[in-house]
């Protein structure tokens, strides 16, 4: 009995690459910080880090960011400092991180800051 070799194209041989490091997760083009759970297609979250105990008065917030255009191009300083000069504040009660992911093709990593 012969053994017939199968043929493939290269087209077909990128395809199968691709589906093989999507099913693997090799290949992940969600979002870049680490943090929560990435999403294809979109996500959007909001995790609180630290929290003191809250004053009676209002806070005021501060927010810094670093963005992601496409898959090539990164900027931004999402620092506690940053944040909290943004806002005006000098005594930190909250600490959160915000994250959104459009398509893989737009992505933020925001850090807010609560205090006085």
């Amino acid at each position: 009995m012969k053994t017939k070799l199968i043929s493939l194209s290269s087209s077909t041989l990128g395809v199968l690459f691709l589906l093989c490091s999507f099913s693997t997760s090799c290949l992940n083009l969600g979002q870049p910080q680490g943090l929560g759970p990435t999403g294809l297609l979109y996500a959007s979250y909001s995790l609180g880090l630290s929290e003191r105990n809250l004053p009676k008065f209002p806070l005021k917030k501060g927010k810094a960011c670093v963005k992601r255009y496409g898959f090539f191009f990164t900027s931004g300083n999402a620092s506690i400092s940053s944040a909290a000069n943004a806002g005006g504040i000098v005594d930190i009660y909250r600490i959160e991180k915000e994250a959104t992911n459009y398509l893989s093709l737009y992505s933020s990593l925001c850090t807010v800051v609560s205090g006085l």
